[in-house]
Order: structure tokens, then sequence, then C-alpha cells
């Protein structure tokens, strides 16, 4: 077994018993990647254990321009009255977003070929949208990057929420002062209460990037895959133990829970 699939059989085996790996018995093995090639080999070598389709993919820019992505595999919609459960123990957080549904596959990059015109044209649906996050390591995101994305940076699943206006996305990529308010609640305690941006302004770039980038072989975004790019709010500490209310001010709300105890 190679140190890929060793570092797979890892998080396979934390993410089945809800279990965290540390640091140091990462490093005791040498199972460290150390390019993001070898980390995006291992969320491949993950993809095979777990058995389990790809449901979307989470996608975002390094801050040295680079464009990554990690598979999403537990994903939930809202019924017809805009709530959600999500099934799965171990929600440590969640993150607020916008995402998008796709409507066709979206071919392997060819150097730039794809704009963002052309990227609308693959896009079903904008809805709003809960990353749930689940750190199966100890030292959570404190630890070598290719680590962290390896462990598909710490995604548990997400919940699509209602469909929005797709005028929102030019709302945020103009990044001016008709930003929206959110406010997520749970119960009667105040989880976030802000006007809200994308950590990239326009949240169809991290799309434009990852679409055009030599990660992007071919056979990853898919027709009815859901894409996310990035939280509007940071990660907010969250393990559904109550009934989550979220609103995005003038453009939509659900109300999502997780199993009880």
């Amino acid at each position: 077994m190679t140190a890929i699939e060793k570092l797979a059989e890892s998080f396979t085996t934390a993410s089945r018993e809800v279990t965290k790996i540390s640091l140091a018995a990462v490093q005791g093995e040498d199972l460290i990647p150390t390019t993001l090639e070898e980390a995006m080999a291992a969320q491949r070598a993950f993809a095979k254990n777990w058995a389990k389709p790809v449901a979307g993919w989470k996608l975002a820019i390094r801050p040295d321009g680079e464009a990554i992505g990690a598979p999403m595999f537990d994903c939930v919609r809202v019924d017809e009255t805009n709530v959600a459960f999500f099934p799965q123990d171990g929600t440590e957080g969640i993150e607020i977003e916008i995402c998008f549904t796709l409507s066709a596959d979206i071919p392997a990059a060819t150097e730039g070929s794809l704009t963002r015109d052309d990227l609308i044209g693959f896009i079903d649906k904008v809805h709003l949208g809960a990353e749930l996050l689940r750190y199966r390591l100890v030292e959570k995101n404190q630890v070598p990057f290719p680590l962290f994305l390896a462990d598909r940076l710490a995604n548990h699943g997400f919940v699509i929420g209602p469909e929005v206006d797709r005028g929102i996305v030019d709302v945020f990529a103009g990044n001016g002062e008709n930003l929206p308010q959110l406010t997520v609640t749970e119960g009667q305690l105040s989880l976030f209460d802000a006007t809200v941006k994308h950590p990239n302004g326009d949240p169809l770039a991290p799309l434009v990037a990852f679409a055009n980038a030599a990660f992007n072989t071919g056979g990853m975004l898919k027709a009815g895959n859901v894409v996310t790019t990035g939280s509007l709010c940071g990660a907010i500490p969250n393990m559904l133990a109550g009934k989550t209310h979220i609103t995005l001010k003038s453009v939509g709300a659900f109300t999502l829970s997780g199993p009880r105890p």
C-alpha cells in the first residue's frame, strides 16, 4: 500500500468511526503529502474507499492564486418548507455560502478556454447553502496545507438551500453598498449577524479558476453536482444540536437541523 493509499485509509476510518487523527501520527508514518497533486490523489483514493458518489465540489482559490477543490459526498436539500435535516453525526461547524447546481458536465481544462460567461451556461440554478464541517485532524486546519486538502478541506456534507435570484451573484461580484445582511441563530442564540461578502468578491471566480486549472481533468464537475465556492461568514462553530435558522436578507432563508443524541 502506498503512502497516499495509507493516508486515505486513515481518513476513511476516521470518517466512518467519527474519530480524529493527530498530526504526529501522520508524521510518524511519513504520510503527509508534499504537493497539492498528492493531496488530490489522496482525495481520489478516499473516494474509492468511501464508495459513495461525488455529489458536489468545494472550490477555492489559494492566496498564491492556484485553484483547488475537494469532493463532497453527503449532500441534502431543503424540503418544500425550506427545512433540511442532515443525518450524519459529527458536525463541528457550518459555513453559509452561495452555491450552484450544474446543468451539464464541465469539460477538462484546456488552458484558460472557459470564460465566466461560458461557465454561466453550465449553471442550472443558484441556491443559498450551508457547508457542514468536520475535522478528521486533531489540529483542524493548523497542519501543512496539502494534508488539509487531502482531508477534503474539512468537508462533512452540504445542504442545498432555497433557490435564489441569480442576480445575487452579480451583487456580490460588484462588492458594493448593497451587500446583504446574514443572520444565523440557534434557538434564541445569535451565532452570526453582519453584512457579508464573498472571499473572492465574485462567487463564480473559484469555479472559473478551477475549471481552467490543470486539476480539472474532466469527469469531475458533472451535471447535477452542487458547486460551492467560499463562505460568506467564515466557519461558525455549530454541532446542529438544535434548529439553526439561516436568513440572507432579501435573498433567502432556511432552517437546518441534525441528528438528536
